[in-house]
């Protein structure tokens, strides 16, 4: 038994401090996207109550909730979603008479759920979420902000396929599907399997353009001709909606430059119960997975009492990090340090010169080995450090540039740029008088 104190659970990991630097920059570079369009950041508590999460539309399942009770004996459960959350703190704590209300988020989720390929119980989501706005634009706008966020990680090949359940939806209820045979199709069509596609709308009381629309759903993927093929005779005012509401946004992305970015699959039904609008999901090379999906829920925010449609997006960290791993090429710039080693009594001064140059952005480890000179400098060789700046107790400064194999002698003072303070004629330095 004492030996699982070695180990991590299944589904979490470590990440080691390389790791880690790569991690946070992908994080501060898809940040700083959406913050340069308006979006600001939120926190959410890690756990919340089970209630959030039940009856939401969402997609998580309770069996994937990991729960627990607190002192009172009320279920919790670590959050398995952060858009719900989001939804839950804009419907009770912000004024959402002021819309639109852009959001962005980092932080842990966790997914009780199996772990092959690579799927993990938790794992770290970043995205946004835009609350109080219902046309074309503020989706096609999540969907820019996702494309550029993919640019600045330095991901140039990547594709982003649209989706639109609402057209979906349509169709079933043109065609009369019943309820129980609905799913039952969605899952054909994200099969592709056209066999029990056509098993499924064979009987059906429909028009044959609509029953065959559903059959060719699978196939329906590449840019605006197909919108133009599935724009049929006869299309209920849903579905038609549906279809205008697509190729606007598509329209868009076009005029915005991100044309070789987006395709149109109107066979992209999963999640289905969570999103009533577009859907989208972000796919590159090396990752079997989407590394962003997202879509319009215009229903959540409205089952925490206030009514308002919204559209989100999540990018997945931990793949966006295997995307850019099977690149030829180093994630991260990493910094050499500088080494100060603080000779006998100039312990002070070395770490006035660590200060200063740390508060100008520099790389600076103080050397805390009881070695002398040369295991300081052993030290630096190890860890390759760029620098080592040997500080005497007169304030005399040497230092060793690794690199270049050179050794500068000069001060403290000089080195930064202090100058002492001159005396004026009257020979007093308070006397008043300007130096």
């Amino acid at each position: 038994m004492a030996e699982w104190k070695l180990h991590t659970p299944t589904g979490v990991c470590d990440i080691l401090p390389d790791e880690c630097a790569v991690k946070k920059q992908i994080e501060s570079e898809i940040w700083s996207v959406f913050a340069s369009m308006g979006y600001k950041e939120v926190e959410l508590p890690t756990f919340e109550y089970y209630d959030v999460f039940t009856n939401s539309g969402g997609q998580i399942s309770q069996e994937a909730m990991f729960k627990f009770f607190d002192e009172r004996g009320r279920i919790l459960t670590l959050r398995p979603d952060i858009t719900t959350s989001i939804a839950r703190m804009a419907a009770t704590k912000e004024d959402l008479s002021k819309l639109p209300k852009r959001y962005c988020y980092t932080g842990n989720v966790f997914r009780a759920e199996q772990t092959q390929g690579a799927r993990q119980r938790e794992f770290t989501q970043e995205g946004i979420e835009l609350i109080g706005a219902y046309g074309p634009e503020a989706d096609a706008e999540v969907i820019a902000a996702v494309i550029e966020a993919m640019i600045a990680v330095g991901i140039d090949e990547f594709s982003v396929q649209i989706g639109q359940v609402a057209f979906f939806n349509g169709l079933v209820e043109q065609a009369g599907i019943k309820a129980e045979e609905v799913e039952r199709l969605r899952e054909r069509i994200d099969a592709k399997d056209s066999l029990g596609i056509r098993a499924l709308v064979a009987d059906l009381d429909a028009k044959d353009s609509i029953k065959e629309l559903i059959c060719r759903l699978p196939s329906m993927f590449g840019g605006a001709e197909v919108l133009d093929e599935a724009d049929v005779e006869g299309l209920n005012p849903v579905s038609a909606a549906a279809l205008n509401n697509i190729r606007r946004i598509f329209e868009l992305l076009v005029l915005y430059g991100f044309e070789k970015y987006i395709a149109i699959d109107l066979g992209m039904l999963q999640s289905i119960d969570y999103y009533t609008g577009s859907i989208f999901k972000c796919y590159t090379h090396g990752v079997g997975f989407p590394v962003c999906a997202g879509g319009r829920y215009d229903n959540l925010v409205g089952n925490f009492g206030v009514k308002a449609g919204a559209v989100g997006a999540a990018f997945g960290i931990n793949r966006i990090m295997s995307a850019l791993s099977s690149k030829d090429e180093d994630l991260v710039h990493q910094t050499a340090p500088s080494v100060v080693f603080a000779e006998h009594n100039a312990e002070g001064l070395a770490y006035d010169l660590a200060y200063s140059l740390r508060v100008n952005g520099c790389l600076v480890e103080g050397y805390l080995g009881s070695g002398d000179y040369a295991e300081c400098e052993s030290y630096c060789q190890r860890i390759g450090a760029g620098c080592m700046m040997r500080v005497y107790a007169d304030g005399k400064l040497q230092i060793k540039d690794f690199a270049k194999g050179e050794i500068t002698e000069t001060t403290v003072a000089d080195f930064l740029g202090y100058y002492e303070e001159e005396e004026c004629g009257c020979g007093e330095h308070t006397c008043g008088h300007e130096h």
